[in-house]
């Protein structure tokens, strides 16, 4: 190829990169799968140690948030977020209370940082896939625009 990309590259290009942070492996694996049907590569983080080392070594379009990590909290994480400036839209998935998540979501708001929801467990698939959705089309949208500048 005249030093252009391979259309291999050019493929992973148009996937968003998800992070899916949740000690539980089956609903890692779940919103994986429905990530990727809305067009994410999925990485797993299961505790606030593998988050953060992934947070602070690579760059995400999505993170999806579990409140309780074993006994870590998904709070601490958005603090390395807010530390690390990041603008990547935030999904939180709880089973904590509403209560819980809502404090979760206000503190992230407060640390400036992009909370697209916050959710209940048991999931709400087609919740979770339309939050997804929206943050794909919103990274389409701005490729775009970058692509024609």
């Amino acid at each position: 190829m005249n030093g252009g990309m391979s259309s291999f590259a050019a493929a992973s290009n148009a996937l968003g990169r998800l992070l899916v942070i949740d000690d539980d492996t089956s609903i890692c694996t779940l919103i994986e799968k429905l990530g990727e049907k809305v067009g994410f590569a999925a990485t797993r983080a299961i505790s606030v140690e593998e988050a953060t080392q992934l947070l602070r070594t690579q760059r995400f379009d999505c993170i999806t948030l579990d409140l309780s990590l074993g006994k870590d909290t998904g709070i601490e994480l958005l603090k390395v977020l807010s530390e690390i400036a990041s603008k990547t839209p935030i999904i939180i998935i709880s089973g904590a209370m509403r209560s819980m998540r809502d404090f979760a979501a206000s503190i992230g708001s407060m640390m400036h940082l992009p909370l697209q929801e916050a959710l209940p467990k048991p999931i709400d698939f087609a919740r979770l896939k339309a939050a997804l959705a929206e943050v794909k089309k919103n990274l389409d949208s701005q490729r775009k625009t970058t692509s024609a500048a």
